[in-house]
């Protein structure tokens, strides 16, 4: 089994997420929707993927937590990001259904993205990477951990997990959001 470790993005690691997440399979987003989202955010993805590296970029070198890329130990390939940690890092999740409940003070972690490289996918690692939250969550002192898993799921919503995922984890549902045809769910894990 592939051992996987969480390395927190700084500056030095910047080029492996440009890598990382440049493929067409995430969107454009670089990880700040939930940093940077506004009006203009489906255009800026699809024609000006750039400014979202840029306002990500900008947010690392001034020490602002993002996220997580996910290393194997075995090759030291970069296999996975994941846009986690102390909910009040990630201002969007207060407007946004399934992440807008709950609490948001800084005993409260989030998986907001579980981005697994293509090449990467069905081996098991978004669970694997979700431990690796929890410990890092635990580690930092937090006392509860969230995830937003979209139902139905369908390939546009794999990047937050799947409720059975999480369930399997031990997070149970602590609220929802309808929008649509989607429930937002807002799943909790007690880290105390």
């Amino acid at each position: 089994m592939d051992v996987l470790r969480l390395s927190l993005l700084d500056k030095r690691r910047l080029q492996d997420f440009e890598h990382l997440l440049s493929g067409k399979e995430f969107g454009g987003c670089f990880c700040a929707v939930w940093t940077n989202h506004d009006g203009t955010w489906d255009e800026r993805c699809k024609t000006r993927p750039q400014e979202n590296l840029e306002h990500t970029r900008a947010s690392v070198v001034s020490r602002k937590h993002v996220g997580y890329l996910v290393i194997r130990d075995s090759d030291g390939a970069t296999v996975a990001w994941t846009g986690s940690g102390p909910k009040s890092a990630f201002p969007y999740m207060k407007e946004r259904p399934g992440s807008r409940g709950g609490s948001f003070d800084d005993g409260v972690w989030a998986i907001g993205c579980l981005a697994v490289g293509r090449s990467y996918r069905g081996l098991g690692y978004s669970k694997r990477i979700v431990e690796g939250v929890i410990e890092e969550a635990r580690r930092a002192g937090a006392k509860t951990l969230e995830a937003y898993p979209v139902e139905p799921a369908g390939d546009d919503q794999a990047y937050r997990g799947s409720k059975a995922m999480y369930e399997s984890l031990g997070f149970s549902v602590a609220g929802q959001d309808s929008e649509g045809s989607y429930t937002f769910l807002r799943m909790e894990k007690s880290l105390t």
